[in-house]
């Protein structure tokens, strides 16, 4: 009889990493999650079988990747799922290391790359005519003319990195120059965007096989956000845009992409065209809402990691929605019109919702959730698998919970 199959759990204090744990888990899989940070949510699953601490791939790369080699060689794993970005980055550069032992479900880093580097995404964007935000990179925009060309206000952002550490929004030259002269070097090298007038934003999160088939799909609405003008979101909702993953299926396949794929978009509010913002070449930090819907992606993901025959899940829910409480207080104070955005909400959802973190089933990681805050802050702000703590992967978000798929 084969052994129970076995999946080792990286991130487990994101709480993305806490549903792939539930999710997997919940499939009757046996599940180790590991993270770098003694307290938090994950780590009090119930469906967490054994928990490893390991060294912080940012800070000690080396020490990480013989920690999670050394892992695999205690126990026969089936798959190895690093969940953020810094992380899926390590174990993609080092997957040669971990391959004797287990299976690696990510593309081959130069391909992974397209999505882990804004300015790889836009030339990719410009090379296949997606529509995206008109973008200058370094060597290509003069402080004289930048402004004429795209007009303000414009966005600075770093290539690299999924939080808005770095970016900023400047409404005239002295800002920019200031931006320019005052952004720190661990932000660099950075890139000038036209500012899009925000409609809404819209994520189309995909999986594909090896063959390129298209086989988990959700699209997601955001409906709050913390910051309010752009961050990562607060509370979503399952929408349907064929459209939009006509465009979105259409541009990775030209990149001949394989596995996980969240591609965003911002819709313009003066002209209602859709224009890319990022490719996210990994699990993302709304991972509840798309299990919540109906399509448990790392359970695909498994199934594809192990050679079984997936059957594409490409129907789910429409309409229902998933809230971080949590955050979404957080963003009622950073808006200007506090009394409208408190009643906004102190509405309960008319529609289907989960909570991202309070489960019945799973109670113990709420307080762990509360251990993991309170850690970070002695750590003065600093995430060791992520940077910063307003990574909106990790801790800007609460973890969510992972509620029965709808009838």
């Amino acid at each position: 009889m084969r052994p129970m199959a076995k999946v080792f759990v990286l991130n487990a204090h994101s709480r993305h990493g806490l549903v792939s744990i539930r999710c997997l888990g919940g499939r009757g899989l046996d599940v180790t999650a590991g993270s770098s940070r003694r307290f938090h949510a994950g780590r009090l699953s119930r469906y967490v079988d054994r928990f490893v601490a390991y060294p912080s791939p940012i800070d000690a790369p080396e020490a990480f990747v013989r920690a999670i080699e050394a892992e695999l060689q205690r126990a026969d794993y089936d798959m190895l799922l690093p969940v953020n970005e810094a992380t899926v980055e390590t174990v993609v550069q080092h997957r040669d290391r971990f391959e004797a032992h287990t299976t690696v479900p990510f593309l081959p880093y130069d391909q992974l790359a397209v999505g882990l580097d804004k300015r790889r995404t836009v030339e990719a964007a410009r090379a296949h005519d997606v529509p995206h935000p008109e973008t200058r990179f370094a060597e290509e925009f003069d402080i004289d003319t930048v402004g004429d060309e795209l007009g303000y206000p414009v966005v600075v952002k770093p290539t690299r990195g999924s939080s808005r550490n770095g970016v900023s929004v400047c409404h005239s030259r002295a800002d920019l120059e200031r931006t320019l002269r005052e952004t720190p070097a661990r932000y660099r090298p950075l890139l000038v965007q036209e500012f899009v007038p925000f409609g809404h934003e819209v994520g189309v999160y995909t999986l594909y096989d090896c063959s390129g088939t298209l086989t988990g799909l959700t699209v997601q609405k955001r409906l709050r956000s913390n910051p309010p003008e752009g961050g990562a979101s607060t509370y979503r909702e399952t929408i349907r845009d064929p459209e939009l993953v006509a465009l979105a299926d259409e541009f990775l396949t030209a990149l001949e992409w394989r596995g996980l794929a969240m591609v965003e978009f911002r819709v313009d509010a003066d002209t209602g065209e859709p224009k890319l913002l990022e490719i996210n070449p990994r699990l993302w930090g709304s991972l509840a809402l798309s299990v919540y819907a109906g399509v448990e992606f790392p359970y695909l993901l498994y199934q594809l990691a192990i050679g079984d025959d997936v059957d594409p899940q490409l129907e789910y829910a429409v309409g229902v929605r998933a809230r971080c409480l949590f955050t979404d207080a957080q963003q009622v104070l950073a808006r200007e019109d506090r009394a409208t955005a408190l009643a906004e909400f102190l509405t309960p959802s008319s529609k289907p919702c989960c909570y991202d973190i309070v489960s019945k089933r799973d109670p113990l990681p709420t307080f762990g959730q509360f251990a993991y805050a309170v850690s970070c802050l002695f750590d003065r702000g600093h995430d060791t698998e992520s940077g910063p703590v307003d990574d909106p992967d990790d801790v800007s978000e609460t973890p969510p919970e992972l509620s029965p798929p709808l009838s």
